[in-house]
């Protein structure tokens, strides 16, 4: 009887240390709620509403309609010995007329010859549509052909409307300076709004925008400024504001013509899952980085070629899809240019998903696996390698996006936000073996929409270095605009900087401060909680139950 306070008191003390090397982030205490500031203004935005239907439900795995393509009336040959186009098309164009279903691809090789001169991709243009294979390594699509110039091979994107430049009611201005994250929007008008309308929210690139960022001369007022796109949940008339779904991701200044408008969602519910998908490989001569203007080039051939788009879309899903090696391919690619490309969208999912090995690490645009200019989507579980760029954001419509447990592995440059500032954006729980995450000012791109600042805002939680890219002695190098943050490193190559915050690249002088926030480097695995994303997630749906 006398030994067992002795255990129990020698278990506690073998215990204790481990949990005491756990800490928390101080921007991130137990008791965090959004809009939480430290003494200098810096915060986390809450990341919980990425993913489709806002991380609320688990994608679907539709049963009904399902609709064989092997059989009666398409008749779709599944030995890779005829070209399938045609046929598959028309399943996707009858099974989304007749209100949605599944058009399924079973075990089997399907050779299509999608091509820039045809500009015949697979086409999903209607919502409630699933393209689903019998799984990876099982349905195997085949795109014979090489000559993809800015050409996906898959294509979810409606035939009209669904366009954030395009308003499709009176533009109403926004009346106050919204200068931190918010959901209540003060407007000049109410009367032509309802719950349960969509609207985009925007402001322009004015001189004094970027005059502020420090851009005056490298961009131009005609680039596309901040858009967030948002559902109306309450109106209150009486003081002219409506609520909406998410907070904002940066400010809105009645200086760059604050305003919303309405924009109806046109393609929703549209899953593409289940199957391995390859390119031709372009057997023309020249791959040089430059040459992808040059025409007779294998990099003219191949240039701003995706193997998937979503574009103009709400709570989608790209699941289970890996690229291949095809026996027609010489060398190991398995694909030309790059991968997932999510275009001015919202609330789509990319879920265990792995693309690789690219023919064309070129300028331009080419060699990213996957690419995010969207509000509020979820790439989780994935896997990118052998890439210009793995993971990539782009533009001022890009923010909210969450990247989680994904790994990067052996790309020739960053994973990295890449042009005109993508705020508020997330990167959490990212494994890399000889990649490495950037966000800095980038002197590239053509005058006088240069890339500048790429993103301010954003956050590394918990990343995990195995190895150092040759490029780089840093896991992350983090300048970003304002503030940024790196919170939590891990492993092998844990490594981080944030300085100098001002300098000078070619001719192009730059300055970021203050410099980035970071703690936690190097202990990383001890980061409570381990993911930022899920727990703001969890907290999120605690407090509205």
């Amino acid at each position: 009887m006398t030994k067992k306070p002795f255990l129990l008191a020698a278990l506690m003390f073998a215990i204790l240390p481990a949990f005491s090397q756990n800490w928390r982030s101080s921007l991130y205490p137990q008791n965090w709620k959004p809009g939480m500031q430290d003494s200098a203004g810096r915060f986390l935005h809450d990341f919980s509403y990425a993913g489709y239907h806002r991380g609320e439900k688990a994608i679907p795995h539709t049963k009904k309609n399902i609709t064989d393509v092997t059989k009666s009336p398409y008749f779709v040959d599944n030995t890779g010995k005829e070209e399938v186009t045609i046929a598959i098309q028309k399943a996707l164009t009858d099974v989304g007329q007749n209100g949605g279903g599944v058009v399924y691809l079973p075990a089997g090789k399907y050779k299509v010859d999608v091509s820039a001169a045809k500009a015949n991709s697979l086409k999903i243009n209607y919502s409630n549509v699933v393209l689903r294979g019998a799984g990876i390594g099982k349905t195997f699509i085949f795109n014979d052909n090489a000559n993809v110039r800015n050409v996906s091979i898959i294509q979810a994107k409606p035939l009209s409307g669904g366009n954030w430049l395009k308003p499709e009611s009176e533009v109403v201005s926004i009346t106050k300076d919204l200068l931190l994250p918010t959901q209540t929007i003060p407007v000049s008008s109410t009367k032509d709004f309802k719950v349960g309308d969509w609207i985009i929210l925007r402001s322009d690139v004015t001189k004094e925008f970027i005059k502020e960022h420090d851009m005056d001369n490298l961009w131009a007022t005609s680039l596309v400024g901040t858009m967030f796109y948002r559902y109306i949940t309450a109106i209150n008339k009486k003081d002219n504001t409506i609520q909406v779904d998410a907070p904002t991701r940066y400010f809105l200044k009645l200086r760059d013509n604050a305003r919303i408008y309405k924009v109806k969602p046109a393609l929703s519910e549209v899953g593409i899952e289940n199957f391995s998908i390859a390119n031709q490989q372009s057997v023309l001569p020249g791959l040089g980085n430059l040459e992808f203007d040059t025409k007779g080039t294998a990099a003219y051939e191949v240039h701003g070629a995706n193997m998937i788009m979503i574009n103009s879309a709400i709570n989608c899903w790209i699941k289970n899809v890996s690229t291949y090696k095809p026996e027609e391919n010489k060398d190991d690619f398995h694909l030309v240019s790059s991968g997932i490309l999510l275009q001015s969208s919202r609330f789509v999912t990319v879920d265990s998903c792995s693309f690789q090995k690219t023919q064309y690490y070129g300028e331009g645009g080419n060699g990213y696996m996957y690419t995010l200019g969207s509000n509020d989507c979820l790439i989780k579980d994935c896997f990118a390698a052998y890439a210009r760029h793995n993971y990539d954001f782009k533009t001022m419509k890009s923010n909210g996006n969450v990247i989680l447990r994904c790994r990067g592995e052996n790309s020739s440059l960053a994973s990295d936000f890449h042009m005109h500032l993508s705020m508020s954006n997330l990167f959490d729980n990212t494994t890399l073996n000889k990649d490495f995450l950037e966000a800095k000012f980038r002197p590239w791109g053509t005058l006088p929409d240069m890339h500048g600042y790429p993103t301010t805002q954003s956050v590394y939680w918990n990343t995990v270095g195995e190895a150092y890219p040759k490029k780089s002695p840093y896991v992350i190098d983090s300048e970003q605009f304002g503030w940024g943050y790196v919170i939590g490193t891990s492993g092998p190559a844990s490594d981080v900087k944030t300085s100098p915050t001002a300098g000078k690249i070619k001719e192009y002088e730059y300055d970021s401060s203050p410099e980035d926030f970071k703690e936690g480097i190097g202990t990383g695995d001890h980061l409570m909680p381990k993911s930022l994303y899920l727990d703001q997630l969890e907290r999120r749906l605690k407090a509205h139950k």
